[in-house]
């Protein structure tokens, strides 16, 4: 009886780092679809191209996860691997980078147990993952990161700037 106790909490930990990702998802799609800016198409050449990297990344690894479920090993592997493998690069701006850190340390936590998993146990590897994993602070600072993302990224200019 242990192990269908551990099922329900990973379905909802499952459930709730998509449904965080996935806010995200619709938030930076809607700033990139705005731009005109592509995940592929983005190359840095100052802030506001370093944003629209920043949400191109965000929005991939939200719409990777969207998917997932506890019923489908294979969309899990897929998920959590594909979606650290989209934030682990990126250099986000200031004002987010402690929280990008977040997300990333916790997607990649889970992505990394699930890539040493055999397929059939591939649902004990995240439900193992998450137990040593801080969920709160991760949905807080994912919410960060989303409201940072749909301001467009407004506070990484004033961040830099000198006060005085």
């Amino acid at each position: 009886m242990p192990g269908a106790w551990r099922r329900p909490s990973s379905l909802a930990a499952v459930g709730a780092v998509a449904l965080l990702t996935g806010l995200g998802a619709g938030v930076a799609s809607d700033l990139l679809a705005d731009d005109g800016v592509s995940a592929q198409g983005a190359a840095l050449a100052g802030p506001a191209d370093e944003c629209a990297v920043v949400q191109a990344a965000w929005s991939r690894s939200a719409t990777l996860q969207l998917g997932m479920s506890a019923d489908d090993p294979a969309t899990l592997r897929r998920g959590f691997v594909g979606a650290r493998d989209a934030l682990v690069d990126v250099r986000p701006p200031t004002a987010v980078q402690d929280d990008w850190r977040t997300v990333t340390a916790y997607v990649g936590t889970v992505a990394d147990e699930i890539e040493l998993a055999d397929e059939d146990d591939v649902s004990s590897a995240v439900a193992e993952a998450l137990a040593g994993l801080d969920t709160a602070a991760m949905t807080a600072a994912s919410n960060r990161v989303t409201t940072f993302l749909k301001e467009g990224c407004a506070e990484a200019g004033a961040s830099d700037e000198p006060t005085g």
